[in-house]
């Protein structure tokens, strides 16, 4: 499966808003859940190379895609494929800008995170689409960074 992020709207067949019966038609059910850290939040796992969902009010808020996961694009740039380091400075020329806190990179003009991709082990690499509003107000903390 393709896995082409679209921003605020989604991640391959996943979109922003699903329930997760819908999510369960698309990628197939969960192996398991985890309650979340915020009430009426929980996030879905499951073992067939399919990303991370999280949940808020039961829909789809956020999707978590890490390195091993195949074909995982944004506008033509191949997330874990291409340098790491040359996918940050493209994402950062598309945003405007870039954000970061504890190793969390944010491109809020684009609805996307990373765990920086520039960094090892490529094991903790990762990217992340939400849908809008899930940073609002959230970025206070956060300071900007150049990787040009």
């Amino acid at each position: 499966m393709d896995w082409e992020i679209v921003s605020f709207e989604g991640l391959g067949a996943i979109r922003f808003g699903m329930t997760p019966n819908e999510v369960a038609d698309v990628v197939g059910p969960p192996d398991r859940s985890r309650r979340g850290l915020r009430s009426g939040s929980f996030n879905e796992f499951r073992a067939n190379r399919t990303p991370i969902v999280r949940y808020s009010e039961n829909r789809v808020r956020e999707i978590e895609a890490f390195y091993d996961l195949e074909s995982v694009t944004f506008q033509g740039i191949d997330i874990f494929k291409s340098d790491g380091l040359e996918v940050l400075r493209r994402l950062e020329k598309l945003n405007g800008d870039a954000k970061l806190s504890v190793c969390i990179v944010v491109f809020d003009k684009l609805g996307l995170t990373t765990g920086r991709l520039d960094q090892g082990p490529r094991t903790g690499h990762s990217v992340t689409a939400f849908a809008r509003g899930t940073w609002n107000g959230k970025l206070e903390d956060f300071e900007g960074i150049s990787f040009t």
